[in-house]
Parts: structure tokens; sequence; C-alpha cells
């Protein structure tokens, strides 16, 4: 019943699907604060509490959408806080401030930073899984160069010359 809310993420894919919802989300905020933007510089008046300053904020979103939609985990983080930071500068600025949108948003922008951290760790074991059967089949597995502080081996030693006979 409450899976819309706060979906079960136990593959890459239902992950991959959590971030790409919280992208979706994250990209109708940006155009609803484009469009509020545009409509107050045209009219002169603010609406919603946008102005011509909200483009920014417009602009951000949209780059917040784009990085959560393809996994990063730091933009959505970013979106979240930045979202939560303002629905607390609306409450304090012209109460009461959040309706339902604002909390189905919150909900799939917090929704994106678990898929977006779950994709991670899913690619990461992946990843592990592939290393693991490489070792398991005798393949050589990639192994990073590390620089060593050990000292070089001496040179072998000069050749002798030849005995001569007697």
């Amino acid at each position: 019943m409450a899976n819309w809310a706060w979906p079960e993420i136990f593959d890459e894919e239902s992950a991959r699907d959590a971030a790409h919802k919280a992208g979706g989300w994250a990209a109708f905020v940006a155009g609803l604060t484009a469009l509020f933007a545009v409509i107050s510089l045209t009219s002169g008046t603010s609406v919603m509490g946008a102005d011509g300053w909200s483009l920014i904020d417009a602009a951000l979103f949209a780059a917040v959408a784009w990085r959560t939609w393809c996994g990063s985990r730091g933009w959505a983080i970013a979106g979240l806080a930045i979202y939560c930071i303002g629905v607390l500068y609306r409450i304090a600025s012209h109460p009461p401030g959040v309706s339902i949108l604002t909390i189905f948003i919150i909900l799939a922008l917090i929704n994106g930073v678990r898929g977006t951290f779950a994709l991670h760790r899913f690619i990461e074991m992946k990843k592990q899984e592939a290393m693991n059967a490489m070792v398991d089949t005798g393949a050589q597995a990639y192994q990073a160069y590390a620089s060593t502080t050990s000292v070089p081996p001496p040179p072998p030693p000069p050749p002798r010359p030849p005995e001569t006979p007697k």
C-alpha cells in the first residue's frame, strides 16, 4: 500500500527506478519554478513567491534532475537539501508554506537519495562478483600498481674472465 511513498529497493533496477523518479520530480520542480518566474517577469508581480531570480533556482534544479536521473549521490543529496531549505524558508516567510505536493516531492527526493546510494552499492557488488569470478576461473585479476619502499635488487656481478688452460 505504501510502496509509492517508500518503495522497496532490492536490486539495481529498483534503485535506478527510484533515482529516475526523483530526477523526474526535480525536473517538475525546475519546470514549475521556471514557469512561475517567467510569468512573474512578464506580469511584473510575484507569482507564488517567484521572481526573476527564481530562474537561477530553476536552472539549479534542472541540473539536480539531470544528475539525479544519472545516479549521482551528491546531486541527489544536494537536491533534497536545497528543496528542504526552500520549504523551511517558505514556512518562515509565508505560513503555512507546505502542501501535499511538497510532501510528495520531499518523499521522492528522499527515495532518490536512497536509490542513488543503493545503485552505487549494487554496482560495486557487481564489480566485486566479477572479480571473484575471474579469480575462481583462474584468470589474472587486474592489480593496480602500488609503489613500494623496498630497495631494488643489486646488479648482477660482472662476468669472470675465462680461465686459460695450462
